[in-house]
């Protein structure tokens, strides 16, 4: 009688079942779980950059600097500009160009609400000169002191001039018949006066824009002025709410140029 021994073959296709179990299991977790470790670490990488870009652009939004350039003793090429950062974050101070090109190069630090001097020279100056200021995150601020020119007509006296200096005055929300004008801060008027006004018949809407030369001295002491804006009410001028508005002027120093905005509204 023959015997064929069955048990002893299942026991083997049971234990080849379970090693190639064990096989596929250790394949799966030497490939497709470090490629998936891998994945989620890129994707941490790029949600990282993405939030750094993010920050990058804010902070350069709110980069705000104001630069006033102004010269130093009579005849010398040196020049030299007030750096205030008017915004909430620290800026760098990368580059200062004059005229397009880089005069300054060496990074300079301005933390918010603080103000440094950057000195520059210009060599054999003649003519005019705009600058411009460039921050470490991209921002170009052209000085606030518009255009500086030097005067060579006397070649042993040059010196450093602005064309004029000035008020710039804006009035927003405008709906009447309005009057502008500037005094000094003792009360005289400067030419000519009233500086703007409305036409006799005319409606003025939206917004007025006006620019009021003065007779500022460039000696680098504090100058007083007074701004006057007065809305028509009925037969009668009345100053708008907030005006007159003191303003100084202070060149080299300062900004040759104030601006003023007033809310044409209210009297």
């Amino acid at each position: 009688m023959r015997i064929t021994h069955i048990m002893c073959r299942r026991r083997r296709r049971g234990v080849s079942t379970i090693m190639g179990t064990l096989i596929f299991v250790g394949i799966l977790f030497t490939s497709i779980i470090p490629m998936y470790i891998v994945m989620k670490q890129a994707d941490n990488i790029y949600i990282r950059n993405v939030h750094e870009i993010g920050v990058s652009d804010q902070d350069r939004a709110h980069e705000a600097i104001e630069a006033n350039v102004y010269p130093g003793a009579l005849g010398s090429p040196n020049l030299y500009i007030n750096v205030t950062n008017t915004g909430v974050v620290p800026v760098d101070i990368v580059r200062v160009w004059v005229n397009d090109e880089v005069n300054y190069s060496t990074p300079t630090p301005v933390a918010s609400q603080k103000s440094t001097i950057i000195p520059i020279t210009i060599a054999n100056p003649s003519g005019s000169y705009i600058v411009t200021l460039t921050t470490k995150r991209g921002n170009s601020f052209a000085a606030t002191s518009e255009t500086l020119s030097y005067n060579t007509s006397d070649p042993n006296n040059g010196y450093w001039y602005t064309p004029s200096l000035g008020i710039h005055i804006i009035v927003t929300n405008v709906a009447g018949k309005y009057k502008i004008w500037v005094e000094t801060s003792t009360g005289t008027p400067q030419i000519p006066n009233p500086t703007y006004e409305t036409g006799t018949s005319a409606m003025e809407h939206g917004e007025i824009e006006c620019t009021q030369l003065v007779d500022a001295l460039a000696d680098g002491l504090p100058h007083g002025y007074k701004v006057y804006v007065q809305k028509k009410v009925g037969n009668n001028y009345s100053n708008v709410q907030g005006t007159p508005v003191s303003v100084v002027i202070r060149w080299p120093g300062g900004s040759p140029v104030i601006n003023v905005i007033v809310d044409g509204r209210g009297t």
